[in-house]
């Protein structure tokens, strides 16, 4: 898909918004300065027009969510938009106690992107603790981490625009805010529903690296709702709603095809990016042993059912062309790895790569005497 065509669907989202909000409130567009994109694609909105069928939040909130954007400005109303722990987060403006009419903690944001630092309400129910295919629990805990993480973070976020700008071109293109807290068993999420948002679970002291693969995964899943944003021109069935193991008989594959195919985008996209990391030399010691793990784990990730599915009853044209290209490119690159799946033994990995997990198998001074004698050389 050409730029031009990305930008497209970027308009067409927008517009939709547009015409949610005029439907909604039409008094807020006179409020608002109607040609800033970025209020359009603030994904507290995406989530809060997502819960309309639900009909769990008063139309009242939309005035909430959208005050930060407000042309006259007046003191914060914060009646409906408090979240379990009684916070408050209204865009572009700051974090407020119930009651209090004052933020008691400001935005944070550095160059593109934003911390959120408590969930907005319209985001709880997209909270749920999930294995392989089952949920466990639809209203776990989770309590924000941003005071530990942040930092690093935003150094994930700086290697990511000094070594693969083109990545950080579609980070930033497709990318607005990043949650992070304390519940390993929510896994890592993004949603159409909440475009723009990542949610990134935090456990461990170190984790450069685990935040570095987490943008190029899920952000890569916000930027693929946009590349493939009309579904008809890149695919003849309905994808969203046919499971892979209806038609490749894998009785354990719960995802649907569109699922599957956002996962084949996902582990390109790490496989290509993770490769000029390691040709340009970026890490060493413990942080290179780490992303050779993290590399080895996507071969597992690779070729796991839609090579299966007939490609003409499936595709049209142009995604056959989209599905051979992502297909070759990632086959192509991790063939040039090929003997890390020798060297290094991943079958004590669950569902997510864990660095504390992989090192109990692939000790990490026996990976510093090879890297020491050039081992590591690809």
């Amino acid at each position: 898909m050409s730029l031009n065509e990305i930008n497209t669907s970027k308009t067409c989202l927008i517009n939709t918004v547009k015409v949610l909000l005029y439907k909604e409130n039409l008094n807020l567009i006179e409020k608002i300065k109607f040609d800033d994109d970025e209020i359009f694609l603030d994904p507290i909105l995406f989530s809060y027009f997502n819960s309309k069928k639900n009909n769990k939040f008063p139309k009242k909130i939309l005035n909430e969510i959208l005050q930060g954007y407000f042309f006259i400005k007046a003191p914060p109303n914060v009646t409906y938009s408090l979240n379990k722990n009684q916070v408050a987060y209204i865009p572009k403006i700051g974090y407020f106690k119930k009651n209090q009419k004052t933020p008691y903690d400001s935005i944070l944001v550095k160059g593109d992107f934003e911390i959120v630092k408590e969930i907005h309400p319209t985001q709880e129910k997209y909270f749920t603790e999930f294995y392989k295919g089952h949920t466990l629990n639809q209203y776990p805990e989770h309590n924000s981490v941003w005071k530990s993480h942040y930092k690093e973070v935003f150094n994930a976020i700086d290697i990511i625009k000094k070594h693969i700008p083109q990545f950080y071109n579609e980070l930033a293109f497709a990318n607005k805010k990043i949650y992070l807290h304390d519940n390993p068993k929510i896994l890592n999420f993004t949603s159409i529903e909440t475009l723009g948002m990542l949610h990134f679970y935090v456990i461990g002291e170190s984790n450069l690296i685990y935040f570095i693969e987490e943008l190029i995964h899920q952000g890569s899943h916000n930027f693929f709702y946009y590349l493939i944003h009309d579904r008809k021109d890149y695919f003849k069935i309905d994808v969203e709603n046919l499971l892979m193991r209806d038609f490749t008989k894998q009785k354990w594959d719960y995802r649907s095809i569109y699922s599957a195919f956002h996962g084949l985008y996902t582990v390109t996209q790490r496989v290509v990016y993770f490769d000029k990391l390691l040709v340009k030399n970026v890490f060493s010691g413990r942080e290179k042993h780490e992303l050779l793990g993290r590399l080895t784990d996507q071969f597992s990730r690779f070729r796991t059912g839609l090579e299966l599915l007939n490609l003409e009853k499936t595709y049209t044209p142009k995604g056959m062309k989209l599905y051979n290209r992502l297909d070759k490119k990632c086959a192509s690159i991790l063939k040039k790895y090929a003997m890390l799946t020798d060297e290094f033994d991943l079958s004590n990995r669950d569902v997510d790569f864990r660095y504390d997990v992989f090192c109990k198998q692939n000790l990490y001074e026996d990976f510093q005497t090879k890297d020491l004698n050039n081992y590591y050389k690809f």
